[in-house]
């Protein structure tokens, strides 16, 4: 008969390498679901840009908050700086509507280049 503490430290082993399995595929798995991420904040933003441009922006909800769907940081930081400018424009930083539209109009350009480089390039290009 085996003994029974060796029984139960062997179930516990197989538990273990259970639960690290179930870790590495969650892992592998929401990184593939981080993109769609990516994708829904690119697809905001070229929406945005080919309907309206930084040039002359007339922020949309999704707009603005395209940064919070973005998972990889530079993508999250750009997008988030278009947004401070497109909803600084209306308020004038130190009064400086221009500013503004330029602060948004740089960020945009480093936008189109992460979602770019991200795979998401514009759809209308």
């Amino acid at each position: 008969m085996r003994n029974p503490r060796r029984v139960v430290n062997i179930a516990l082993i197989v538990i273990a390498i259970l639960a690290v399995g179930a870790g590495v595929i969650a892992a592998t798995s929401s990184g593939r679901s981080s993109q769609s991420g990516n994708a829904q904040a690119c697809n905001a933003f070229w929406t945005w840009d080919d309907v309206t441009g930084a040039t002359a922006p007339a922020p949309t909800a999704a707009v603005l908050t395209a940064y919070q769907k973005a998972t990889t940081q530079p993508l999250i930081d750009d997008l988030y700086n278009v947004s401070l400018g497109l909803r600084d424009q209306g308020k004038g930083l130190n009064g400086n509507k221009a500013a503004n539209a330029a602060f948004a109009q740089q960020y945009a350009s480093k936008a189109e280049t992460d979602c770019t480089n991200a795979g998401y390039p514009d759809p209308a290009t």
